[in-house]
């Protein structure tokens, strides 16, 4: 079995090389909003995603409203797919706005890092889920024939579920509770 030092590099390497994402928040209304985001350029270390913004955005009101939020990256050249949900919450640390600003976000802060509407989004990952197929249309096209043939539809691409946070999670209520919440 992969150890979770190992993952996390496969994960890293799957990214790479995927600037944008759509982040998806909770809206006001209580339906999910995405737009595109461009991660920055830090080496996935398996617990944080990192992304400008600005601080009057609505996804920040989103994000202090409902801080879940799900990261979708796409290379629909090289057949990858990777969803990271996570918990977000936003940082105007000077010293990673520094770490991670270039000058090409002026188009988007004129007066620069300091400008007072730069602000940071930081993902804690809790669950990484991703499918990493053949890349080449030769290869999509052996994996679909052989899946086709076969029945066998795992040969199309892999699929794995990494969850990233050591929390248990909540109990599902079954037919046998009973119990009213009072409010």
């Amino acid at each position: 079995m992969a150890t979770r030092a190992e993952k996390t590099r496969q994960i890293a390497k799957l990214l790479e090389h995927i600037d944008f994402c759509m982040f998806t928040t909770v809206g006001g209304d209580g339906y999910l909003v995405s737009r595109p985001l461009s991660t920055q350029a830090a080496e996935f270390d398996g617990e944080r995603l990192w992304f400008f913004t600005s601080a009057r955005s609505p996804k920040v009101r989103e994000i202090a409203a409902h801080p879940q939020v799900n990261c979708a990256y796409v290379s629909k050249d090289k057949n990858v797919y990777v969803s990271v949900a996570g918990l977000a919450r936003i940082t105007r640390d000077a010293a990673l706005i520094d770490r991670f600003w270039s000058d090409a976000y002026k188009a988007y802060f004129p007066k620069g890092r300091n400008d007072p509407n730069v602000a940071l989004i930081e993902v804690s990952v809790r669950t990484v889920e991703y499918w990493d197929g053949p890349g080449t249309w030769i290869g999509k096209s052996i994996a679909f024939l052989i899946a086709r043939v076969t029945k066998r539809e795992e040969v199309m691409a892999e699929n794995k579920l990494l969850r990233v946070t050591k929390e248990t999670p909540r109990k599902r209520a079954t037919k046998g509770d009973s119990k009213k919440r009072t409010r």
